[in-house]
């Protein structure tokens, strides 16, 4: 094997095995349920899976787990894995909906300051030709 391979393996195999043992309970905890599994099932899972790996290396780097621990949190994710791209996508639109908001009110500020500023110059300049307001001030 060579040095890469070996490295590779180390790194990431626990995660591997995770995902696959994750992945089998998932669909095991299903059938129990008597949900029928479809192809469809499988293939969104299969196209979640790597979402689901960014998400258990990252949760086993911040929990400084290896071995193990690091196969034991990636099952726990891919079992879970819908619910858990579901909290992360919704905590990230949540985050930009937020952002978005205090945008549009930071902008909508701006636009009231604009028109305040030229309604008042309209009201000097009117009151300037209609004698209310010299020019001195």
């Amino acid at each position: 094997m060579s040095p890469f391979s070996e490295a590779l393996v180390a790194k990431y195999g626990w995660i591997w095995i995770g995902l696959t043992f994750g992945f089998a309970a998932k669909y095991a905890l299903l059938i129990k349920r008597g949900v029928k599994i479809k192809a469809s099932l499988v293939i969104a899972d299969l196209l979640l899976l790597p979402m689901v790996a960014l998400i258990a290396y990252w949760m086993v780097s911040r929990a400084g787990v290896d071995a193990e621990g690091a196969a034991l949190i990636t099952a726990g994710a891919t079992v879970g894995a819908d619910r858990l791209v579901k909290f992360y996508t919704d905590r990230f639109v949540r985050g930009v909906t937020d952002v978005m908001q205090d945008e549009a009110t930071r902008r909508r500020q701006i636009l009231r300051e604009e028109v305040q500023t030229e309604i008042s110059a309209d009201r000097i300049v009117h009151d300037i030709a209609t004698g209310k307001r010299s020019l001195d001030q």
